[in-house]
Formats: structure tokens, C-alpha cells, sequence
């Protein structure tokens, strides 16, 4: 589900197969984003170009994420977001919580 490349030493993930972060998808996109940023060190960002709807559970995999890579003194960023998903975040002033970059 969650496509990965790596950059300059900064791993880029993309879902895959989903424009939706939500409650059908959840759970396979958390444990794949955990898998990354669990790794002590490491930075990882996510592209949501494709990305055209999150729900309350995508917004806690997102949040899940952050919280697990700063845990292990990694790092989480977002990227390429769609206006609807920014206006989401913005909404809820998660804009000021993640690195959107």
C-alpha cells in the first residue's frame, strides 16, 4: 500500500492503489508507515499528491506516525498535499503540528 524510494538519504513514501487515507485503508498504511519511521534515524516524507480525502482514522494514522518517528529521534514530514487534505489540516491547525514542506 505505501510505495517508498529513497532520495538523498530521506526515504519518500506514497500511497498506492488509494487517493483515501480512511478506515477501510487504515490500518495497512499504519503499520507500513511504522515499519519506516520506527527506524532510529530516519526521515521520511510523506507525498499525499495523489491523496484526495482523509478521514478522522487517516488523521490518527498521520498523527500516529509523527508521534512513533519522534520517538525514535526520526523524522515525519508531509508533502505535495492536495488543497482539500491542507484545508483539513489547516481546520484542525495540524499545519502547525507536522512539517508540510
Amino acid at each position: 500500500m505505501i510505495e517508498t524510494n529513497e532520495i538523498n538519504g530521506v526515504i519518500v513514501a506514497q500511497v498506492k492503489d488509494s487517493d483515501r487515507i480512511n478506515a477501510v485503508v487504515a490500518d495497512q498504511i499504519k503499520a507500513e508507515l511504522t515499519e519506516k519511521v520506527s527506524v532510529e534515524g530516519s526521515e521520511i516524507v510523506l507525498n499525499l499528491s495523489n491523496i484526495k480525502f482523509i478521514d478522522s482514522t487517516g488523521i490518527g494514522v498521520l498523527i500516529s506516525a509523527l508521534k512513533t518517528a519522534r520517538q525514535n529521534n526520526s523524522t515525519f514530514s508531509l508533502s505535495k498535499i492536495q488543497e482539500d487534505v491542507l484545508n483539513l489540516l489547516k481546520l484542525m491547525k495540524l499545519d502547525k503540528v507536522f512539517d508540510i514542506i
